[in-house]
C-alpha cells in the first residue's frame, strides 16, 4: 500500500489536500504524545514527592532514593517539553500545508464560469 507522500497525483488539489491530511495527522499524533509523556512525567514528579518526603529520615538510601527521582522525573519533564516542541513543527506544517491547499484550489476556483455567461 502506498503512502500519501508515494503517490503520484494528476490533479493538483488532490496531491495537497493528500498533504495536508498527512501534515494534520502528524500534528494530531504529536499532540497524542504531549498527552503521554505529561502523565509519564506526571506519575514521576508524584514519585519523587513521595521520596522528598521519605528522605526527611535523612538516611543515604532514602536521600539517594530522592535524588535518582528526582533525575527520572527531570527525563520525563525534558521529554515532555521535547514532544511541546515537536507538535509546534508539526503545527507550522500543518500551517503551510493548509496554505498550499488553498492556494491551489483558489486557482482552480478562480477559473470557473457560470454555464452560458458567454463570458
Amino acid at each position: 500500500m502506498k503512502t500519501n507522500k508515494e503517490q503520484k497525483f494528476a490533479c493538483p488539489i488532490c496531491e495537497a489536500r493528500s498533504i495536508l491530511a498527512d501534515a494534520i495527522s502528524e500534528e494530531v499524533k504529536a499532540a497524542a504524545q504531549i498527552y503521554h509523556l505529561a502523565n509519564h512525567w506526571r506519575g514521576a514528579h508524584e514519585t519523587r514527592e513521595l521520596s522528598n518526603f521519605q528522605a526527611e529520615d535523612l538516611t543515604k538510601a532514602s536521600l539517594e532514593k530522592f535524588d535518582s527521582d528526582t533525575a527520572k522525573e527531570a527525563a520525563w519533564y525534558q521529554q515532555y517539553k521535547d514532544a511541546i516542541d515537536a507538535h509546534q513543527a508539526a503545527t507550522k506544517i500543518s500551517a503551510a500545508a493548509r496554505e498550499e491547499y488553498h492556494a491551489r484550489l483558489k486557482v482552480h476556483t478562480d477559473t470557473r464560469k457560470p454555464k452560458g455567461c458567454g463570458c
